[in-house]
């Protein structure tokens, strides 16, 4: 597939690697699947089991592991378990890059750090805001002795994780941007990205109906690249769901179900009144009709394909997918609208 700019690397969504969506990356199109190259978040001991038995079945593809707590720590714990899947994964010969951040490989063991770096390729990801750039003096060298902690000749990849990125941003801000990115590629990264997640955590301020969330993390990875094009920046975000989206999160799920469904700049959020397959089925009819012109339909993606379904009265309701389909189908659909339509 044309990509709209050849110069930058693969796409990287950052995924938390539950069920839902494994769903999603196990039901990717072909077409777009080498397009892609997920950033697989390992946040707890049952994921790490779960990612040792089912990466190959799921996606079993080019994938980054990071097994950092959501504040980039890797403690002894995770560590080991971190340890204990590149040994699987040199074993089954799965193409991974492990992923630390600049303070976590220094901190790793010798062990670790030897296994990680016999991988073709070792990823740096530097969580931070835009608020902290320009990068301090310790936090440049940090990022320098993290280079240095990777043999020369191996491919490295840098990820500049901004989180929440914010609501506007001017000329000095993408200055920063541009200088941090620079001055990664100086140190000798093979590939920059810029990551964030302009997701929301709580919905609770769409009512019942629909609602629109800006897409700020790819308006500023546009604007950026815009600007640098020579720089070939990676586009990272966080898909539908927000950067400070956690396991706990799923014992407070909402009462009401929605669709996330990505536009090329914003979220367009269907919200029901309940959590029923009468309102899954409800809200999927007013997407492919009210909402037509912005709808993809059949053979989209395997979102755009679970909603058509929903929405189509002769189909038999039995049949129909709902309840937490709806994040593995809104995911399927982000994925695909970004490779297919913007990246």
């Amino acid at each position: 597939m044309a990509r709209k700019n050849p110069e930058s690397p693969n796409y990287l969504p950052i995924i938390k690697w539950q069920k839902w969506e494994q769903k999603a990356l196990s039901e990717i199109f072909s077409e777009i699947k080498s397009e892609v190259t997920p950033c697989i978040e390992i946040r707890d001991s049952s994921q790490h089991k779960n990612l040792v038995k089912n990466f190959q079945d799921v996606w079993n593809a080019p994938a980054l592991i990071d097994y950092a707590d959501p504040r980039g720590v890797l403690t002894q714990t995770r560590q080991s378990d971190l340890y204990e899947f590149l040994c699987h994964a040199v074993k089954e010969g799965f193409d991974v890059s492990p992923v630390f951040g600049p303070t976590e490989i220094k901190r790793a063991s010798t062990a670790l750090i030897s296994l990680a770096t016999s991988f073709s390729e070792v990823s740096i990801r530097l969580r931070t805001s835009l608020a902290q750039l320009p990068l301090s003096e310790q936090t440049f060298n940090e990022l320098r002795d993290a280079r240095s902690a990777i043999p020369q000749g191996k491919n490295t990849r840098f990820i500049l994780d901004l989180g929440n990125p914010p609501q506007a941003w001017d000329a000095s801000n993408i200055g920063y941007l541009k200088a941090t990115l620079i001055n990664a590629k100086a140190l000798g990264f093979n590939s920059v990205y810029l990551a964030s997640g302009a997701y929301p955590d709580d919905l609770s301020f769409i009512k019942t109906g629909y609602g629109e969330i800006p897409r700020q993390d790819w308006a500023l990875w546009q604007t950026l690249n815009t600007s640098t094009p020579e720089l070939g920046i990676g586009y990272s975000d966080y898909g539908i769901l927000s950067p400070q989206w956690t396991e706990e999160a799923l014992i407070r799920m909402s009462s009401r179900i929605s669709i996330r469904y990505t536009r090329s700049n914003d979220w367009l959020i269907l919200r029901a009144d309940g959590k029923t397959k009468d309102d899954s089925i409800a809200i999927s009819q007013i997407l492919v009709t009210t909402f037509q012109n912005d709808f993809q339909g059949l053979g989209f993606s395997f979102g755009d394909n679970i909603i058509h379904h929903r929405a189509d009265s002769s189909a038999p309701k039995k049949d129909k997918l709902c309840g937490h389909y709806h994040i593995a189908e809104g995911w399927s659909h982000h994925m695909a609208h970004v490779i297919k339509i913007q990246y």
